[in-house]
């Protein structure tokens, strides 16, 4: 994501030390204990649905960033919701999450705009061109303004709460790690210098950065796309809604991690959406090793060289023959069988591929999306119509006419 290029954690071997030590942060056992959260914005989120349900078309995107994004923000640096006041030891008001809903997200939208435009100026490649120019200075401003979101002062102020928590702790603490209880990402972050690598402020801002803005853009949109697929296929959507939810759930209101790993179906709907309409559609990598072509570039012989840079084309990855005939049909029923899946795991990429795969990205936003997709088609029959959008390219694949209608559930 472009993000890490803007704050540059990019170096080899930095870039391992932070691999190895995040991946302890966002292991499933800790990403289990933000399910109570998640649920908790998914009640919410239906509470704001069901506003507009039965009204006409609804675009469904700004309510679903907005989901995710307090949902983020309550997993990253422990924001509560009460009164509709927040109250936080980041001592962040109202109007900050107001910030963050709306002008974080905008400003986002509009650098991955300026990232299309110089992407396809080959003459704005050169950053020495690029920096003179007045989208430079945008793309800086409007950088910074989200920076101060997630300004050093309150990571300072989070290592003073738990410098305090740490002389107070107890066994049946919240804050214990490995107590399966729900624990700020940030609190985490912050604790991993005890041992091997410290992160400095920087680093820990550049991921908080990386975290929020990417898990927003890209959850946010798959939510959206699987609730427009499911609409324009009424028959799947009563599938994952009889065989799984309603079995699942009964009449217990909570999902649980147990819970999830039920929701056979509903993941294979989610995977083939991820495959189908992928929104990152290409990954970039630097080639550290000479690779020659042969029979993959028909009869050819070609030698990519190490030290270039390689664009890689994750949407024709997911269209490879190797899917079969049907390779280019939504067809959620192959991935419950897997003698019918490709034998090469790495022709499906809707998390990255190889090391550089998101940091507990595909846990983290599969949990979210199952828990949102839940609690929506359980209140709600959702129709839309896959054949009159219009999708545009702004670093992700976005659709710019994501309307659906909702009908309350009897």
């Amino acid at each position: 994501m472009f993000i890490y290029i803007a704050f540059k954690i990019h170096t080899r071997v930095l870039w391992k030390i932070h691999h190895k030590l995040l991946n302890s942060a966002f292991s499933q056992h800790v990403l289990n204990t933000y399910l109570n959260e998640m649920d908790a914005q998914a009640q919410n989120l239906v509470s704001q649905l069901t506003t507009v349900a039965e009204k006409g078309p609804v675009n469904i995107t700004e309510f679903l960033i907005q989901y995710v994004l307090r949902t983020i923000c309550r997993k990253f640096m422990k924001l509560k919701y009460l009164e509709e006041k927040i109250i936080t030891s980041l001592r962040l008001e109202a109007k900050d999450q107001d910030m963050i809903d709306n002008e974080y997200a905008k400003a986002i939208e509009e650098i991955e705009a300026i990232l299309v435009r110089r992407l396809l100026n080959p003459i704005l490649h050169f950053s020495f061109l690029f920096d003179r120019t007045a989208m430079y200075k945008r793309q800086l401003k409007l950088s910074q303004n989200n920076k101060k979101l997630l300004d050093p002062v309150i990571i300072q102020k989070r290592k003073s709460d738990l410098i305090a928590t740490k002389r107070t702790v107890n066994d049946n603490d919240d804050s214990v790690p490995g107590k399966g209880k729900f624990k700020p990402a940030l609190d985490l972050l912050l604790q991993l210098p005890d041992e091997k690598y410290v992160l400095s402020d920087d680093e820990i801002m550049a991921h908080l950065n990386t975290f929020v803005a990417a898990s927003f853009d890209t959850t946010s949109a798959v939510i959206q796309n699987v609730l427009l697929v499911l609409g324009s296929h009424p028959e799947i959507q009563e599938r994952v809604y009889n065989e799984r939810i309603q079995d699942v759930l009964k009449n217990r209101d909570r999902l649980t991690k147990h819970d999830i790993t039920k929701l056979v179906y509903l993941d294979a709907v989610i995977k083939e959406v991820l495959r189908v309409y992928n929104i990152v559609p290409l990954i970039a990598r630097k080639i550290d090793t000479d690779i020659v072509l042969r029979k993959y570039v028909i009869s050819a012989k070609y030698t990519l060289r190490a030290g270039s840079s390689c664009i890689m084309s994750i949407y024709g990855l997911h269209r490879h023959s190797s899917w079969g005939p049907d390779a280019k049909q939504f067809k959620p029923e192959r991935w419950l069988n897997p003698a019918t899946l490709p034998t090469n795991p790495n022709v499906y990429a809707a998390f990255g591929i190889g090391k550089r795969m998101c940091i507990g990205g595909k846990q983290y936003s599969m949990m979210s999306m199952k828990t949102s997709l839940v609690h929506i088609l359980r209140k709600f029959r959702v129709s839309a119509d896959m054949s009159n959008l219009k999708w545009e390219f702004e670093i992700t694949l976005k659709v710019k006419n994501p309307f659906i209608n909702l009908t309350l559930r009897s």
